[in-house]
């Protein structure tokens, strides 16, 4: 064989070589099968769970709009039996609170109610959050951060009043996104753990895993604790991550017989 021959088989060779390492280095970048099948799973979820967080936003203000103050009946709160042993000064903000009560306005209430909020009197909350009790669905989001107020007294007349107002919304799932979207940010474990049987209380296995897991991605390691024990109960698993979750789903969910599943 002569030298011309020989270099271009030398050459031939070097090339099919290259090519080889080349698919065998494109063949060990490529993720495996099952590895892009839980990666897109996660991703899923997570964009699943964040819009249902963003969604509840609009549906709470949407609740809120629908909300007619004159369409409330039975008697209003007494907030003058807070007045016992006040100054004058919180007396006054009690009885502004009640002044604009009695006027059925929730504007009017909701401006008195925030002027007698910075009062460091417990009583005085206390009565702000019966007044704004008064209204139901539309006192939702001042009522969501007195359930963290430091008086025990305040939060847990706040913690009432808050589950009564949602008990009025009628769409079970309605109520669970809008729980979903306070337990990503209140800190008070006693009333999360109130919170999250809005939540709970759904036919759609789906739903409620997805805002558990939503609620365990959170900023909110209040939440997120009591989100997880709430998974670990429904799961019978401990939370390990995402994929996880995913993984039990699709083991073990079950879609609602009917849309009026999820109805209120």
């Amino acid at each position: 064989m002569n030298t011309v021959k020989r270099i271009g088989l030398v050459l031939l060779a070097v090339a099919v070589a290259g090519v080889v390492v080349s698919l065998i280095c494109f063949r060990q970048r490529e993720p495996k099968a099952d590895e892009t099948t839980g990666r897109k799973a996660k991703r899923v979820l997570l964009a699943r769970a964040q819009r249902r967080s963003v969604d509840s936003q609009a549906l709470l203000q949407d609740v809120i709009a629908k909300q007619k103050p004159e369409s409330r009946t039975g008697e209003k709160p007494d907030v003058d039996m807070f007045l016992d042993g006040l100054s004058d000064r919180d007396k006054k903000l009690v009885q502004s609170v009640r002044d604009a009560l009695d006027e059925d306005d929730f504007t009017s209430v909701l401006k008195a109610a925030r002027v007698a909020l910075k009062s460091k009197t417990p009583e005085v909350r206390e009565a702000v959050v019966e007044a704004l009790g008064w209204f139901g669905p539309q006192a939702l989001p001042e009522l969501t951060p007195l359930m963290a107020d430091p008086d025990e007294n305040v939060a847990g007349a706040a913690i009432s009043q808050w589950e009564l107002a949602l008990d009025e919304i009628e769409e079970s799932n309605t109520r669970a996104a809008i729980a979903t979207s306070v337990m990503k940010t209140l800190t008070n474990k006693d009333a999360l753990e109130t919170i999250v049987c809005q939540i709970t209380h759904q036919d759609d296995d789906f739903a409620i895993l997805e805002a558990l897991v939503s609620i365990i991605e959170s900023d909110n390691k209040v939440g997120a604790e009591v989100a997880r024990e709430e998974y670990e109960s429904l799961t019978g698993e401990e939370w390990t991550d995402i994929d996880a979750a995913n993984k039990w789903l699709m083991e073990n969910y079950d879609p609602p017989e009917s849309d009026d599943a999820t109805g209120g």
